[in-house]
């Protein structure tokens, strides 16, 4: 029975929705999605810690369920009082199931798609890159659940606007989860990677800030190679002023200066 559900999750999203409406088997519904998804979430965040390596696998590889599991804790109530004020009201084991499976679902898309992400880093994608395209497979997934949530709600007046509702509701929750518990790959530059980093900004500006530096477009100036550490400060004002446009002729004569200055030194 355990893998005839499975196979529902993937293949069948009107039966899985069906189950929940009917109150069909629900605890055996709950309890395999939930661990499709720690072993889906689990498996792509190890993946994106693969980037790193070493300790990253195993710290992303446990964030990103918890970071799931966190974000379906708080939707679900928001769900709840969503659903009721726009004249679908529920009983909440029903939500719980519905949202659980729609999540199962997202999290083996993750599971199967994770290869061809750990392929990517193998190949040698940049970290900007490869932070778009985890975000572009984590949209694909979405979608997927999306799926098993639209059939969920039934036909019937109000179900786009609790449709787009709901989408509203856990994009903003999820992606500000996730964004809490980062970093999921890890910087190349830094020398040892935090299980969890400081707050900066929001996961929306994440999401342009990677956009536009995956096309070589910085917002700030990016890691110094360790070679030209001995005229680090000289060596990324004249990168950044190059970007800009804005390279003066004093800018070139303290770029040339630089080896000159780390010669005399020695």
């Amino acid at each position: 029975m355990r893998g005839e559900t499975l196979v529902e999750l993937l293949r069948s999203p009107s039966e899985v929705a069906r189950r929940c409406a009917e109150e069909d088997r629900l605890p055996e519904l709950s309890g395999i999605s939930l661990l499709a998804i720690f072993a889906g979430a689990a498996a792509f965040g190890g993946v994106l810690g693969s980037f790193r390596g070493e300790a990253q696998i195993l710290f992303a590889g446990g964030k990103l369920p918890v970071a799931m599991l966190a974000t379906l804790a708080v939707c679900v109530p928001a769900f709840g009082g969503l659903a009721a004020a726009l004249g679908r009201p529920w009983p909440l084991r029903r939500i719980v199931a519905l949202v659980l499976a729609a999540a199962a679902r997202a999290a083996l898309l993750l599971l199967a798609l994770a290869p061809v992400l750990w392929l990517a880093v193998d190949w040698g994608l940049s970290y900007h890159r490869t932070a778009v395209l985890a975000a572009c497979v984590y949209g694909a997934a979405g979608l997927a659940a999306l799926g098993i949530l639209l059939r969920g709600l039934g036909p019937g007046e109000g179900r786009v606007i609790t449709a787009v509702a709901f989408v509203a509701v856990f994009l903003a929750v999820g992606g500000q989860t996730a964004w809490i518990l980062r970093p999921y790959l890890g910087r190349p530059a830094l020398g040892s990677v935090p299980l969890l980093r400081e707050r900066e900004g929001s996961f929306a500006d994440a999401v342009v800030m990677s956009a536009r530096s995956s096309v070589g477009i910085f917002d700030s100036d990016p890691e110094v190679p360790s070679m030209e550490a001995a005229w680090d400060v000289p060596a990324r004002a004249e990168r950044h002023r190059t970007r800009l446009g804005t390279r003066t002729p004093a800018d070139v004569q303290l770029r040339r200066a630089a080896p000159a200055a780390e010669v005399e030194g020695r």
